[in-house]
């Protein structure tokens, strides 16, 4: 059992950073998605009501995680990796595209994004290994070997297509190899061949695919190609003007969105663009506009210092551990939820391309909830676990 001393061990801040951010989440999806009677009274909305529950649900995964000692956890990274790369192949064959990608495996009304947890199994994969080897983390074998770990649920994702969650994984891996001392110039050299093999995906339509041999490859080729609708996500975002009822209209609506609430917003439920549905996917991707509208500037700016704060006391865990694996784990945590926020906070005021990543803790989604409460319960179980108890 889990000596109850180690409660006491809880970074109390980071605890109360993350329930705020939950706050801002319940009471900004709530609003984003009430619907009104004649009476002006809008009780929760089901989708309030679902978000409480997987925070309910998110909150028993955070106790799991923090029960056990992250060395024990981890011991279990091969089965769980195993696992998550069978569902991942089965999200392939049988998985549901509610927004485009098939990335949901569901029964009835319960729907699972393998794909999230992929993050979380990376994470604990490659702490696992490169723990061990620590000492040799300058050979090109072992960073090889880690980007090999990093890229089968990364090819996988991207099949479904899943840009985003490939992009996250590929942020964990970098964070994990620079935190466990690799040089600059390997992780250099992989980012390079990354843009180029982005370069062939984005251009794979211009190739003789009917020539590649082996003829699998071809298929694999043809498969992983950028569709069209993520090049011009990837793209429009510098000129939203160039398609305004299109590709562009989800960050015109989103800047407008922020900027109509000014200084001090509209107050909170009072909100027009959301409540009337101007913004697309105004409770997931674009939840930050709502913020902004509502909240104003002071409610907008109040969130980003709640997430700074997140990020700083994350990376603090990260600098200070007993051993190698938990600085490790808790590396991999916080580049998995700083690359997550940067991103959807960057799409939303038009600065980052549109890829459907959501913001933690914050944005409506069972999945992406769940596996940041086990990111933060890898943060906290670190953090509990930096020092022996002494008797």
């Amino acid at each position: 059992m889990m000596d109850v001393r180690l409660l006491k061990r809880l970074d109390w801040v980071l605890f109360a950073v993350v329930v705020l951010l939950c706050t801002y989440g319940l009471l900004m999806i709530h609003s984003a998605t009430r619907a009104p009677n004649a009476a002006g009274f809008a009780p929760p909305s089901d989708f309030a009501r679902r978000q409480a529950l997987w925070l309910l649900v998110g909150m028993a995964a955070f106790v799991v995680t923090i029960y056990f000692d992250y060395e024990k956890i981890t011991r279990w990274h091969i089965p769980v990796y195993a696992v998550i790369l069978v569902l991942l192949v089965l999200v392939l064959k049988v998985g549901r595209a509610p927004t485009g990608a098939a990335s949901w495996i569901g029964v009835g009304s319960f729907r699972l994004q393998p794909s999230e947890f992929a993050k979380i199994a990376v994470i604990l994969s490659l702490s696992g290994f490169l723990s061990q080897r620590i000492e040799a983390i300058h050979r090109l074998r072992v960073v090889l070997i880690s980007l090999i770990i990093a890229a089968a649920p990364g090819l996988l994702v991207v099949l479904q297509p899943d840009f985003g969650t490939a992009l996250v994984i590929i942020a964990i891996w970098f964070g994990s190899l620079y935190l466990a001392g690799a040089r600059l110039r390997q992780l250099a050299a992989v980012f390079v061949c990354g843009l180029a093999l982005f370069a062939l995906m984005w251009n794979v339509d211009r190739l003789p695919l009917e020539r590649v041999r082996p003829a699998p490859l071809g298929r694999l080729l043809a498969q992983a190609r950028l569709k069209d609708y993520q090049k011009q996500r990837l793209t429009i975002f510098l000129n939203p003007q160039a398609d305004p009822l299109g590709a562009g209209y989800h960050i015109i609506q989103s800047r407008l969105t922020i900027g109509s609430g000014e200084v001090f917003g509209r107050g909170l439920f009072h909100g027009t663009q959301s409540r009337l549905r101007f913004i697309p996917e105004r409770h997931t991707d674009f939840i930050f506009s709502v913020v902004g509208e509502e909240l104003g500037l002071v409610g907008s700016a109040a969130m980003l210092v709640l997430y700074f704060v997140l990020f700083w006391r994350g990376l603090r865990i990260a600098l200070r551990g007993r051993d190698h694996l938990g600085p490790l784990l808790a590396a991999g945590a916080i580049a998995m939820l700083i690359f997550h926020a940067v991103i959807n906070l960057g799409m939303s005021v038009g600065i980052m391309p549109v890829t459907g990543l959501p913001l933690p803790f914050v944005s409506y989604g069972g999945s992406n909830l769940l596996t940041s409460f086990i990111a933060f319960g890898l943060l906290q179980n670190v953090h509990m676990r930096r020092d022996k108890i002494v008797f």
